[in-house]
């Protein structure tokens, strides 16, 4: 491995160092949301979901869905909806906890990314922005979502 690619490693394990803080992950120690709950937190937050979407988009069984449900829900983050349209939907709901857990979430994540960003100039903040979507594979043709569905689905 070349000199750019080490420092480049460094540099990815310092923002996932800082991403687990804000999530709360601490080496040796338990968090209080699995990856695959905080997930289901964040995604019911931003979007309304139900229980099939997120089984379609993390690629699992509805029985894995339902585990992490039952979990999110002994912890107090979500609550189960029937859909008013359709009775058999059983919608996702965030609750306080969940939004007052992804404010703080967000909140640290935003000062990290305000911080860094602050120390470059308003077209290396641009060229960053451009130069960072790239690296991430983020196209017109290959957004957010899908990047992330790509990421879940390689073994």
């Amino acid at each position: 491995m070349d000199q750019r690619s080490c420092r480049l490693h460094l540099y990815l394990s310092v923002i996932q160092a800082v991403t687990n803080k804000a999530f709360g992950i601490r080496p040796g120690a338990r968090s209080d949301l699995s990856a695959a709950e905080s997930f289901i937190v964040y995604r019911c937050n931003f979007f309304d979901v139900n229980m099939k979407d997120i089984a379609e988009v993390n690629g699992v069984g509805k029985s894995t869905v339902s585990y992490h449900i039952d979990a999110l829900e002994k912890k107090g983050y979500v609550l189960r909806v029937r859909g008013e349209k359709d009775k058999r939907d059983i919608f996702v709901v965030p609750t306080k906890k969940a939004k007052d857990w992804i404010a703080e979430i967000e909140r640290k994540v935003s000062n990290y990314v305000e911080e860094g960003i602050s120390r470059l100039t308003p077209e290396e903040q641009e060229q960053f922005v451009t130069l960072f979507s790239k690296f991430v594979g983020e196209t017109e043709s290959m957004p957010y979502e899908k990047i992330m569905k790509s990421i879940r689905e390689e073994k």
